[in-house]
């Protein structure tokens, strides 16, 4: 019961936070489009980078960043103006992202 409450309060946070950021960017598409790659960046920090409980992981990665991002809304902008720039959109959301995860994932050791 303690982790689905961690869980909860970090996603209403994130989801707060999504609707304040997406408030003060007036264009749309853009404003998920952020929403989308900062929480990407945000997890992959967390899980990559800090070392840090299991509840602190759980508050930020499944909660604040999975209350930020929003493949939903994607789906939605994909579903109103099914062209070809919803589909770039869609990708270029996909791509961005894997190459964020790239570029903060630290090197492997072999």
């Amino acid at each position: 019961m303690k982790k689905l409450l961690i869980v909860g309060i970090g996603g209403a946070l994130g989801s707060l936070t999504r609707y304040v950021l997406s408030e003060s960017i007036t264009r749309y598409p853009s404003a998920i489009f952020i929403s989308n790659l900062l929480g990407v960046a945000i997890a992959g920090l967390i899980a990559y980078s800090l070392k840090t409980s299991e509840l602190m992981r759980l508050a930020l990665i499944p909660g604040f960043a999975g209350g930020l991002t929003t493949f939903s809304s994607v789906a939605v902008i994909y579903n109103e103006h099914n062209s070809m720039k919803s589909i770039g959109y869609f990708f270029a959301t996909i791509i961005t992202s894997l190459l964020i995860l790239f570029v903060i994932k630290p090197a492997v050791k072999r």
